[in-house]
């Protein structure tokens, strides 16, 4: 009885969740939220005494954090629903997206069906305007096919920049809910003729398509319900060789935790913060302090006339930290009023201070107001043209909040954000923003890294000014 009892506190203890302090395989995926859609399987109400989930499990293992959108009995024309409802309550805070669905189109003898329509239309070939095949996604709730076409359209088009990753259906074994719910093994064809080894096919041919992995859950996870010897891995042995037991999530969890190694849990997106007319005496410091203890570098475009000796102890600071130190002129002038050789000074001018005190002369220049024009151009050698996205943080009028909003509504990666740092509000939308756009996958990196990590060598001495360092 002791025995007994023994093991039943440890199944129970299997069956309740819990996060180790350190994941079991130290990997890419630790901290990775990472969102569940499909079937019964992926159910967080099949969490019970004997049966805890793969996904569940996956935390202890590879520090993942799950969110759980799976429904018993749904289909793949349901994962747009649950795709909507993880961006209603997460918005893009998500690093990657698992979809495990299948089982039920093929219980429900739902027809695999054409992945395209084909028809015939002109195109532009070699100069040559000649009528070519052609083909057209085939969109659908009728076919296999044609609800994967359209689930993955929606995963590609709403998150565009997340690892996306497809699920093969397991093994299936006999199911006997109720009288009028009794599903056969997998020996057997649906009522269409079809077996689950075509629905496993239809998703690899998905994967493939659209341009996401497969893990092939139906051959690692090892789980062969048909066979006697493997009743004890799903939840019933007298009438459910369906569902997974503990036993046999654990096998799936460690056969999905080993394959996820292999693949990238998230694609960072690189932005680069940018800061005019400082430095500030007051504001500049503090900016430097909240950048130093996110661990983020960012690009300050200076003007000359405020590099006194205080000045000047802060540029040094930029540098030690890594930041880079770039020219907005001596006194932001309207350069197209000046003459070539006063703008040309209001440059110089600012590029010795900056080299003076950081050890590097500026590469980069902002022109006030972001006027430029060819004249401009002409007057100032070897120097590329910045702009950025900017957020009218430098009218008293707008808010923390304005600020906050406008940035995360319009960032684009590569995009180069201008801020000034000479307002209280300019720095507590920082300090909102940084965690915000960390959470959104961004990497903050200086200016000249960012035409780097795209491989840029931006144009001088043109009057084009970049906004965006990976698109024209």
């Amino acid at each position: 009885m002791m025995k007994k009892l023994a093991c039943i506190m440890a199944l129970l203890s299997l069956a309740v969740p819990t996060l180790s302090a350190q994941p079991e395989i130290q990997s890419q995926w630790n901290g990775a939220r990472v969102a569940f859609l499909g079937d019964s399987i992926t159910d967080p109400n099949q969490i019970g005494i004997w049966n805890n989930t793969y996904w569940n499990l996956m935390r202890d293992i590879l520090g993942i954090e799950p969110y759980v959108y799976g429904i018993s009995g749904h289909r793949m024309d349901h994962l747009i629903g649950q795709g909507e409802r993880l961006e209603a309550e997460h918005g893009q805070e998500v690093d990657a997206i698992m979809v495990f669905l299948g089982t039920n189109d093929y219980n429900h003898a739902t027809p695999i069906g054409d992945w395209y329509t084909y028809n015939v239309r002109e195109a532009n070939s070699d100069g040559v305007i000649r009528e070519l095949r052609h083909r057209d996604f085939a969109y659908n709730d009728t076919t296999f096919a044609g609800r994967t076409n359209k689930a993955l359209r929606w995963l590609k088009t709403h998150y565009p920049d997340k690892q996306v990753i497809l699920l093969t259906p397991i093994h299936r074994g006999l199911a006997n809910f109720a009288k009028n719910n009794v599903q056969p093994p997998e020996d057997f064809a649906n009522r269409g003729g079809l077996f689950i080894d075509e629905y496993v096919e239809a998703v690899k041919q998905a994967a493939n398509i659209w341009a996401v992995p497969v893990i092939d859950l139906n051959s690692i996870c090892g789980l062969m319900p048909t066979f006697g010897e493997h009743v004890h891995y799903f939840r019933n042995a007298e009438t459910d060789h369906l569902h997974p037991n503990t036993s046999g999530q654990i096998r799936m969890a460690y056969s999905l935790a080993y394959q996820m190694l292999g693949y990238p849990a998230r694609f960072p997106k690189y932005i680069a913060l940018s800061f005019d007319d400082g430095p500030d005496k007051e504001i500049t410091p503090k900016m430097l302090d909240l950048l130093e203890s996110n661990g983020i570098k960012a690009s300050f475009f200076v003007e000359g006339q405020n590099i006194d000796r205080k000045g000047g102890a802060i540029l040094r600071r930029m540098a030690r930290m890594g930041c880079d130190v770039e020219n907005h002129t001596y006194s932001h002038p309207h350069l197209p009023a000046l003459d070539k050789e006063k703008i040309a000074e209001e440059v110089s001018r600012t590029d010795d201070l900056i080299e003076k005190y950081t050890g590097a002369r500026p590469e980069y220049l902002r022109p006030p107001y972001t006027d430029l024009d060819k004249n401009v151009a002409d007057a100032i050698g070897g120097k590329v043209f910045i702009a950025g996205m900017g957020c009218a943080d430098w009218d008293p009028a707008t808010t923390t909040e304005y600020m906050v909003r406008t940035v995360l509504e319009c960032v684009e990666d590569g995009d180069i954000i201008l801020f000034h740092d000479k307002r209280q509000e300019v720095l507590d939308a920082v300090e909102a923003l940084i965690p915000a756009l960390k959470a959104r996958g961004y990497v903050f990196v200086t200016v000249p890294e960012l035409f780097k990590l795209r491989g840029l060598v931006p144009a001088e001495h043109t009057p084009k000014m970049y906004h965006n360092a990976f698109w024209p």
